[in-house]
């Protein structure tokens, strides 16, 4: 992702930086979300694709209460970001960097997040 960063020159390039940033989020929903202790009763387990869903479940669980609420929407922020880069008809140099680099805060937040 940062490879194809540095190299990105046009808008094309710049919405395919949001496509890596979907790869990213999809290989942290494969590691972070685990249906034995994710998975509501009566749910069925959301695909992989679901990264938001799933991402937030395991955030849900290793952060609840009101003390880590805004570590909760932190972590739903930077997903969101990334996912709108992807959907823009003309990215941007600007929008491509903050979308990678909230994605690589997120990995950073689920992999502390997730110590013991």
């Amino acid at each position: 992702m940062k490879r194809h960063f540095a190299q990105a020159k046009t808008p094309q390039d710049y919405r395919n930086i949001g496509n890596d940033c979907v790869i990213v989020l999809e290989a942290l929903s494969r590691e972070v979300y685990d249906p034995d202790r994710h998975l509501r009763e009566g749910e069925e387990e959301p695909p992989v694709a679901k990264t938001k869903m799933r991402i937030d479940r395991f955030i849900e669980d290793v952060a609840s209460g009101r003390d880590n609420a805004k570590l909760r929407r932190l972590a739903k922020a930077a997903n969101d970001q990334a996912q709108a880069v992807k959907h823009r008809a003309a990215g941007d140099r600007k929008e491509a960097g903050i979308a990678a680099d909230s994605v690589i805060l997120l990995a950073n937040i689920l992999r502390r997040l997730d110590e013991d």
